[in-house]
């Protein structure tokens, strides 16, 4: 059963056009769904104990300015992590709505590999603008909203009269 499940991907990845696009919604919705924001995994907890994994989950795998500027060495990598961490239902849907419209044309335009390290690095870079806008902040930083916004920027840019 589950040799057919990846068959089926290996055809549907190999039959698009887009599929860093699709692996890039695909790994946010995972990551998701496993983590204690989609509260599917009753191990996290419910309530006061959920509050508190999730507040937890995000200071570690999310941007926490004060952090990223204290231990820059240790916290060099948060910025790629809180690319793939959502903090609600609707933060990642709208998010995954929006690379799923404008991605897959943008990346078929770029390719693959430029695509893939364009989304990366504007990422990164949005995060850690919002770090050093806020060096102080212990507010922990999640998701993939910065990544999401020059992707639409770089569809406009590419496809100027579909805009």
């Amino acid at each position: 059963m589950i040799s057919n499940w990846g068959s089926a991907l290996v055809r549907t990845f190999r039959g698009t056009s887009a599929p860093m696009t699709y692996a890039l919604i695909g790994l946010c919705c995972l990551i998701f769904v496993l983590g204690p924001a989609s509260g599917f995994v009753p191990s996290y907890g419910t309530g006061d104990t959920l509050l508190a994994v999730q507040r937890a989950y995000f200071r570690r795998w999310g941007v926490v300015p004060a952090e990223l500027f204290a231990h820059p060495t240790r916290e060099a990598l948060t910025p790629v992590t809180a690319l793939f961490i959502h903090g609600s239902w609707v933060h990642l849907l709208g998010n995954m709505l929006f690379l799923y419209v404008f991605g897959a044309m943008a990346e078929e335009r770029l390719g693959r590999v430029e695509f893939t390290l364009f989304y990366l690095v504007c990422g990164y870079l949005a995060l850690l603008g919002y770090a050093v806008a806020n060096t102080g902040s212990e507010q922990s930083l999640v998701g993939a909203s910065g990544a999401i916004s020059a992707v639409l920027g770089a569809f406009l840019y590419l496809f100027p009269g579909r805009g």
